[in-house]
């Protein structure tokens, strides 16, 4: 059983983060809806279609690069996401964002680096990642029945994003 799992786990880990992602559009807000999509865009997507195209992964091959750039730009969306919305999982999120990047990093400095320990360090980060979407969207979800809505971002967005309110006297001549 124990083999099976080790074998499919890239193609669970990708069927469960579309499965999240639309989940995510369903009952989530603004936060766990971009972070999933991101999550999408950036790793799943583009990593399963070079796997099909060049038939290998893409973290071990001449590539390099075009992987260390989605890493990038997944943090710092991540980032954006982790220190405007009104959540706390976005800032784990970028943490292992980090972790992943760094595990780059040393690879690009050191020739000595086992395949293993960058292979973990860099692909491990995405499982938790998963996880605390998850999470996020287990508790969004718990906290909107229990509470009903609350505003997805720390800071309210300026005037001329807001949704004009409309004077109760005034609602039945417009």
């Amino acid at each position: 059983m124990f083999e099976i799992i080790l074998e499919y786990r890239v193609e669970a880990q990708r069927l469960a983060s579309i499965i999240l992602m639309l989940a995510a559009f369903k009952w989530g807000g603004a936060p766990e809806k971009i972070v999933t999509t991101t999550f999408v865009l950036f790793f799943t997507v583009p990593l399963t279609a070079f796997e099909w195209l060049a038939d290998g992964p893409l973290i071990f091959s001449g590539g390099r690069l075009v992987y260390v750039a989605l890493e990038v730009m997944a943090l710092s969306i991540f980032l954006g996401v982790a220190l405007n919305a009104n959540r706390n999982y976005p800032l784990w999120l970028a943490g292992f964002q980090i972790v992943a990047l760094v595990a780059h990093m040393v690879r690009g400095l050191v020739d000595s680096v086992s395949p293993l320990a960058y292979a973990i360090l860099a692909i491990g980060p995405s499982y938790f990642q998963l996880i605390l979407m998850l999470a996020g969207l287990i508790r969004h979800v718990r906290r909107n029945r229990k509470y009903g809505e609350y505003r997805d971002w720390r800071v309210p967005l300026p005037s001329l994003f807001r949704k004009k309110q409309v004077p109760e006297g005034l609602k039945g001549q417009m």
